[in-house]
């Protein structure tokens, strides 16, 4: 080569995006045999309904909802930690996948990720909720008790700040003025 002639260095730029987190997947790695016919995305219910682009993804549809938390890591992100949550997994797009991507398998295993992911961390007021509901409907004597507080509780719940975002949309029912249990009781098992 003489000098001058056309570059002297060349400089090779790869770019992984996160590749190297998927491949090491053991599950997910399949999802990089995607070649991008969007096949998924059009017959998938949810995505049907709402948009590929719907959930934030780069990638669109269901292989999108895989590819995401699986380039970027579950965990630290919850726009990328609800996207394995954004499917039925009624599995059409599984049948259609040309190149076989096992889409709902991996969806399930990502979503199992996010659940790992947030062990440890304070509980969310949704699964307080739900965690309160069982004990309650769990024990019988239990639910008498909450139902005897049911009209009270509805207004109370309505002030709450918790509540409020929910309540300054919707409006939340007053509580029945009596319970099933004590109607039943008071008609002999509903005979009167």
């Amino acid at each position: 080569m003489t000098p001058g002639d056309g570059p002297q260095e060349v400089h090779v730029v790869l770019l992984d995006n996160g590749r190297t987190r998927a491949l090491a997947d053991e599950v997910g790695r399949q999802a990089l045999r995607c070649i991008r016919c969007s096949a998924c995305l059009n017959v998938c219910p949810v995505y049907e309904r709402v948009g590929g682009h719907a959930y934030g993804s780069v990638y669109p549809g269901p292989i999108g909802a895989i590819l995401n938390p699986l380039m970027k890591g579950v965990g630290d992100d919850p726009q990328v930690d609800s996207l394995p949550y954004a499917s039925s997994l009624c599995g059409a797009c599984y049948e259609v996948c040309p190149v076989k991507i096992d889409i709902p398998t991996i969806l399930v295993d990502l979503r199992s990720q996010v659940v790992d992911a947030h062990r440890g961390q304070l509980p969310k007021p949704e699964a307080v909720a739900m965690k309160g509901a069982s004990a309650t409907f769990a024990s019988s004597k239990r639910l008498a008790l909450a139902e005897r507080f049911t009209r009270l509780g509805t207004g109370l719940a309505a002030r709450l700040p918790v509540a409020a975002k929910w309540t300054r949309a919707r409006d939340l029912p007053s509580g029945p003025v009596e319970s099933f249990r004590s109607w039943w009781k008071r008609t002999d098992g509903g005979r009167a």
